[in-house]
């Protein structure tokens, strides 16, 4: 009741990116990064907002969590430029990480058996993995009739069953002992925010300002040299560090992070998929959301096979394998779809397919890096996990960026000369749009204008469809490669052992 609502605020920004853009006059990767920059607040104030957990009682933490939810939602609604946005999208994310961690500690509380690690992390986790495709769902019916910022108050309004729930049943009781707010680590936080935003920013921009060419580029880049080298020199030499580097000289941890970075580049494909729905086979944002539902069916589906899986102690390379197994036929049917002629049902299957496998995957990857670690190095393990997911989002952004205005591009021009070469095909296609345009009563020059407009709109539909498919191609590879990687885990591991004799081995057939 608490955590669905939360999340629902990740997914504003990209419900429809082309109402956003319209309604704030920007351009779609303003509305990808307002979405980072909300990620970024949570991801940065993690670590720190453990402290605060710690030092209010569980309620009022969950009561002050809430009135700055609403508040910081209610500012973005009030936001009308870019800036103001962003910013408030960044203080969203703070509030979100206080009520999305409050909300775990509840879900995780109630779960007293042995299962409860894995229980726990699949409902989180396959919430979180439920929520682009159904606040697009959700946001699709009142977008037509509503403004786009509308949405913020219909999220706040679903915040009042739960809020109002818990503050009637909860006792005012401590979870955990008080801890006062001594040598409150706000210079890291404030380093590592500026690093995060930084990188974020280009990823997702370097594509549309050409890279360096762009001073933007430039200055981005040397602050973020300067803030995250700051940081990282600030974490080796305080006595508490904000979050602790030993945890990259676990290989098992490291071995994680990669799995999560492709997890998430292989995941962004979906608003690929989408834009594809829009831009080709003009479906309607309803109906997109109703597709979009079984991708949510396979999640869930997904999260269920991979709970009973982790909790009969399969081992996690078996479940790695099947996983990105999934995604590997769901890419491959993906790039045999695409086509202006295809028809909406033929999509379904793969997309549960697609969900299958992100929900088998996330959860068994995230509980492998956090057993990875020693235990008091578990809270660093589990906030940089979550910053891998942030640094792939942004790398699948700058993927589908490079697509979209390289790939596209270099498509649309070859597809383009062909319209002033002596192809008989083209001839074939102008002469067919002026049959069809014969019986509208207009001049014959007229005709022949609206009959290459056509004829460029079908190039157009058929650039970004190859551009697509060259995504999804790039996708094909980097699965292969990924599933070869897991099946010589065992072989490096053993290469390992056999040159360092004290590794440990109980702990790589426990991971593995």
């Amino acid at each position: 009741m608490l955590f669905l609502p939360n999340l629902l605020l990740f997914g504003i920004s990209t419900a429809n990116v082309n109402v956003a853009c319209g309604f704030y006059g920007i351009e779609p990767n303003d509305a990808q990064y307002s979405l980072i920059a909300l990620y970024a607040g949570l991801v940065s104030f993690f670590p720190l907002e453990k402290r605060l957990a710690q030092f209010f009682v569980t309620k009022d933490y969950l009561f002050i969590s809430l009135i700055m939810e609403v508040i910081s939602a209610f500012a973005c609604y009030k936001a009308q430029n870019l800036y103001f946005l962003i910013f408030f999208r960044f203080l969203e994310g703070l509030a979100n990480c206080s009520l999305a961690s409050i909300c775990i500690v509840l879900i995780f509380s109630q779960l007293k058996s042995e299962r409860s690690k894995e229980i726990g992390y699949s409902v989180v986790f396959g919430i979180l993995l439920s929520t682009f495709p159904f606040i697009t769902f959700l946001s699709a019916p009142f977008l037509d009739s509503i403004n786009f910022n509308n949405l913020y108050i219909l999220v706040m309004y679903t915040f009042l069953p739960g809020g109002i729930v818990f503050l009637i049943i909860m006792r005012r009781t401590r979870i955990n002992r008080k801890i006062p707010l001594y040598q409150f680590d706000w210079r890291s936080f404030s380093l590592y925010a500026l690093s995060l935003m930084l990188i974020s920013y280009c990823l997702i921009y370097g594509q549309q300002f050409n890279w360096f060419s762009d001073r933007r580029i430039w200055w981005a880049v040397l602050l973020f040299v300067v803030s995250f080298s700051t940081y990282i020199l600030r974490q080796l030499h305080v006595k508490r560090p904000y979050i602790n580097l030993k945890i990259f000289t676990y290989s098992n941890y490291v071995t994680g992070f990669l799995l999560i970075m492709v997890l998430y580049i292989a995941r962004g494909a979906l608003s690929l998929t989408t834009a594809f729905f829009t831009n080709v086979l003009g479906m309607d944002p309803i109906y997109i959301g109703y597709i979009l539902l079984f991708n949510i069916g396979g999640i869930i589906f997904g999260i269920l096979i991979s709970s009973r899986l982790l909790i009969y102690k399969l081992p996690v390379m078996l479940i790695w394998i099947l996983g990105f197994s999934l995604l590997l036929i769901h890419s491959i049917w993906m790039t045999l779809l695409f086509d202006a002629s295809t028809e909406y049902s033929a999509f379904i299957i793969p997309l549960i397919i697609q969900g299958l496998g992100t929900g088998i995957l996330l959860a068994p990857i995230i509980i492998f890096m956090i057993t990875a670690v020693p235990p008091d190095l578990g809270p660093s393990a589990a906030a940089t996990a979550v910053a891998f997911r942030l640094l792939g989002t942004s790398l699948s952004i700058a993927l589908i960026n490079f697509f979209q205005l390289y790939d596209q591009q270099n498509h649309f021009n070859r597809f383009q000369d062909s319209l002033y070469s002596a192809d008989p095909l083209v001839d074939q296609r102008v002469q067919t749009y002026r049959k069809l345009l014969s019986n509208s009563g207009l001049s014959g020059e007229r005709t022949l204008l609206l009959a290459n407009k056509l004829l460029k709109n079908t190039v157009d539909q058929q650039a970004q469809i190859r551009a697509t498919i060259d995504y999804y191609y790039l996708m094909c590879w980097l699965l292969i490669l990924t599933l070869i990687l897991i099946i010589c885990i065992p072989a490096i591991k053993q290469y390992k052992i056999l040159i360092d004799p004290i590794a440990d081995v109980n702990g790589m057939r426990t991971n593995l």
